[in-house]
């Protein structure tokens, strides 16, 4: 939608998140007044200025009364019957991004690894000396880079904003689908699914994992990963046509799931015309993003690693296979997503984790999996999970955070339960000093 076609019409923000904050800034800065806040919370802050909020019950109860909503992306409209009779209506901010902003606009979306590769992608443009901007998922609202004109645009866009919507882009990429976010479309893998595929549809140029070749079909598609062609990795080394690029013992980013990534971000800088040899220094200065594999430290001997941030089986396999035996502790947990844990368990067997803490809800599904042999506690408190970490976990090995699941059933996000994990480390090691 045109920054012009909302003038004159009378405007919803559905949700008063960071998301809405930046939109409600938006629409002042261009002067549309007659806006009104729906919120379930009760709590609408002084944020709202003197622009009118409706919030708990009502929220939802008289949406004929406006011509456009602007609607979080959290916001699922198979959840809400009100929105299916208004689908008209709906819009969000990275639809009217995408509407009034005409620069080259990288669009990275799969269904984990996304958040470190658009992070790199920005890194090494930005490194280059280009004037790169990096709109990270739902976390940076879009509409505060509109009027500023940039080389690139880095947007790390989730299914939820690309529902019924083929944004126009100048590079898109693609490396996994895998079951996730069924919740938000009403356990419909499949809509999730061509969420996903709307990226490609009115890109310039189409980049996909070579592991999906059978899966999305278009003749304008350029594969990476391919042994043999293009740009590929292998043997500690990446490879242009088997020609070598660098070796990766350069680059300070370990374990095998970085190392696609960053194979991803070389083919995009070869296809916008960027010579790939130029860019081994400035990867050598990145590092990984915080709640990913991260290293919280060494208390009584046993190594802390912060993986909060995966929060599906795939992505804590990876974890595990990065560590493998050293894993003597895990936790997992979190919101029942419908999520399969079969291959989950196969490597918690293969690497001999023996510890695992469970939280609700997907811990019954996990539990059905698991044989006599491991070491189990139940619990909700992180109190709790930490203790039993600390009095299982053999000296010099680790206890890991990497839960394969959503944390919204115990808390907010995913960086409230790292908070707590951290401070309960700190103060069990305290407690027996």
């Amino acid at each position: 939608m045109k920054i012009k076609e909302l003038s004159n019409k009378k405007i919803a923000i559905l949700w008063f998140g960071k998301e809405g904050r930046s939109t409600l800034r938006f629409l002042k800065n261009n002067n549309f007044l007659d806006v009104t806040i729906l919120d379930q919370n009760l709590d609408l802050d002084s944020d709202t200025g003197d622009i009118l909020a409706i919030s708990w019950e009502l929220y939802l109860e008289n949406l004929n009364e406006f011509d456009v909503i602007i609607k979080s992306v959290w916001i699922s409209p198979y959840q809400h019957q009100e929105l299916q009779n208004f689908k008209w209506k709906l819009t969000t901010a990275t639809e009217i991004f995408f509407s009034n902003y005409n620069w080259k606009v990288i669009g990275i979306s799969w269904t984990k690894g996304k958040s470190t590769t658009s992070s790199l992608c920005h890194h090494v443009l930005s490194g280059l000396g280009f004037k790169t901007a990096l709109i990270w998922n739902i976390w940076t609202p879009a509409l505060d880079y509109i009027g500023e004109n940039y080389d690139f645009v880095v947007y790390e866009l989730s299914s939820y904003m690309l529902e019924n919507f083929s944004p126009s882009l100048y590079v898109w990429v693609l490396i996994n689908i895998f079951v996730d976010h069924l919740d938000w479309y009403n356990w419909s893998f499949e809509r999730y699914k061509t969420s996903k595929e709307n990226i490609f549809k009115n890109a310039k140029k189409k980049i996909i994992n070579y592991s999906l070749a059978s899966k999305i079909h278009d003749p304008d598609i350029i594969y990476y990963n391919k042994r043999d062609r293009d740009i590929n990795f292998h043997e500690g080394s990446y490879y242009m046509w088997e020609s070598p690029i660098f070796n990766h013992h350069w680059i300070h980013l370990e374990w095998e799931h970085n190392m696609e990534n960053i194979t991803c971000v070389l083919t995009i800088l070869h296809e916008i015309w960027i010579d790939i040899h130029d860019v081994k220094k400035i990867l050598t200065n990145f590092c990984a993003l915080p709640h990913r594999l991260e290293d919280v430290g060494i208390y009584n001997d046993i190594r802390f690693i912060n993986d909060a941030i995966s929060t599906t089986p795939e992505s804590t396999i990876e974890a595990i296979k990065t560590y493998k035996e050293q894993v003597w502790t895990i936790f997992l947990w979190g919101t029942d997503r419908w999520y399969d844990f079969w291959e989950l368990v196969k490597y918690l067997e293969k690497y001999n984790i023996k510890n695992i803490v469970l939280f609700p809800e997907s811990s019954e599904k996990i539990k059905k999996h698991l044989n006599n042999s491991f070491n189990i506690t139940e619990t909700t408190l992180m109190r709790e999970g930490v203790n039993f970490a600390f009095k299982n976990t053999k000296p010099g090995e680790i206890s890991l955070l990497s839960t394969a699941s959503p944390s919204y059933s115990l808390w907010k996000n995913f960086e409230q339960q790292w908070e707590e994990f951290k401070k309960f480390i700190k103060e069990y090691k305290n407690k027996e000093q």
